[in-house]
């Protein structure tokens, strides 16, 4: 006779694990068993790691030690480390069963079921992992030695999820991978049919489309930008470059220029006006100097990113820059993350500040404080609105105002 159990699952990192937990959770629960809300509570803990950085790294480990003491608790360990850094792992954790990205599935049906059990709705936001792997080889990524090469999800197993998500509540469907824009080059298809496909769908949910790499999208720019005409994705741009300075660009091995960055900006921006656009920017990394720090700002100034996402390099082993000379202090590093933090609010409330007094719809997708909704406007950017609104819906919003990393509003 089928054993029920009580799972609980946590997830720390990037949308794409978080994806992957809570695919895990559901088919642990389609087969019978529960989620449960606390370790003790549990009879299987399944926690889904993240390595990015080392003291991600770090954190990650103190978190299954800590599981690992709980007596009588079944220990699975997804995501990112067990192909990172698996003897790490057993040494905090001998009996865990490592689980590395991609099998999640598989230990999920691993676990056995009783029943046919319905997932809960996921609320508002729901996630759709796309594809695993990268094509790019990043000096200084650890993510590719955890995901390996690309492999892209088929259209037709990912409708059936998008279904699932939309009819259980999901009205934002995140899609999610390493670069988006590689989507189903290894199943010769591309986003754009992705998209198209799934925007099919009956139902009123929109997509946003998750990261892309600037190297990537030069190669199918045209085709990416049709995609993005659907009504029903969100104008929204993740588009990371990393530096400013082309030295540094080649020294990451990131096969594409400032110059390419800021000439994809400008054509999604003349063809989708107020787009909201989200950027990354590391400092620090090996042989950085003052001048290529400066040409980070300066880039950033001119293009005004809603969102600048700072991260301090962080050497990895096994990666080509953890064997790079030229290290940039920890202190120097640190100082440029917060100059380039300090840049990003003041830009933001520049771009926000343009856009008090305007009226917009926006779709109620959280509750992140009692008393107040969090919604998206067509172009993803951000507003809370006192009230507590059903999630799911469009309202017409007045922009009264702005705070650090949003907008306010009142609902018209």
């Amino acid at each position: 006779m089928p054993v029920f159990m009580k799972v609980l699952v946590e997830a720390y990192g990037c949308t794409m694990n978080r994806g992957e937990a809570e695919e895990f959770a559901d088919a642990v629960q389609s087969a019978g068993h529960a989620c449960a809300g606390t370790p003790e509570g549990a009879d299987v803990l399944a926690v889904f790691t993240c390595g990015v950085i080392e003291a991600t790294e770090r954190r990650m480990l103190r978190r299954i030690s800590l599981f690992a003491a709980m007596p009588g608790k079944r220990l699975l360990v997804c995501g990112c480390l067990p192909n990172i850094c698996p003897e790490k792992v057993k040494a905090v954790a001998p009996d865990a069963e490592l689980v590395g990205p991609s099998a999640h599935m598989w230990a999920a049906w691993a676990l056995g079921g009783g029943g046919a059990g319905r997932a809960p709705a996921p609320g508002a936001v729901g996630i759709l992992p796309v594809a695993t792997g990268c094509s790019g080889e990043c000096a200084y990524c650890i993510t590719r030695k955890a995901r390996g090469r690309l492999r892209s999800r088929p259209p037709e197993g990912l409708a059936p999820r998008l279904r699932s998500l939309v009819d259980s509540g999901a009205a934002e469907i995140q899609l999610c991978g390493q670069d988006t824009a590689a989507y189903g080059r290894d199943i010769g298809l591309s986003l754009a049919d992705l998209v198209g496909k799934l925007t099919s769908e009956e139902g009123d949910f929109m997509l946003r489309i998750g990261m892309m790499n600037p190297a990537t999208l030069l190669a199918d720019l045209d085709g990416v930008l049709s995609a993005y005409e659907s009504p029903k994705v969100f104008k929204f741009l993740h588009l990371p470059v990393q530096s400013g300075s082309d030295r540094v660009l080649a020294s990451m091995n990131r096969r594409h220029t400032a110059a390419d960055f800021e000439s994809q900006v400008s054509a999604f921006r003349a063809r989708f006006p107020g787009l909201s656009l989200s950027t990354d920017i590391i400092t620090g990394f090996p042989g950085e100097t003052d001048e290529d720090f400066l040409e980070s700002l300066e880039l950033v100034k001119r293009v005004k990113p809603d969102i600048v996402n700072v991260t301090r390099f962080s050497s990895r082993p096994g990666t080509a820059a953890h064997a790079m000379g030229l290290k940039v202090p920890s202190r120097v590093s640190k100082d440029r993350s917060r100059l380039m933090t300090d840049l990003r609010f003041r830009i933001t409330a520049e771009n926000y500040a343009s856009l008090r007094g305007t009226e917009t719809l926006a779709m109620a997708t959280e509750r992140r404080k009692p008393g107040t909704a969090f919604l998206r406007t067509p172009e993803y950017k951000p507003v809370v609105v006192r009230g507590e609104l059903p999630l799911g819906a469009w309202y017409n919003v007045h922009i009264t105002g702005r705070a650090k990393t949003h907008l306010l509003g009142r609902i018209v």
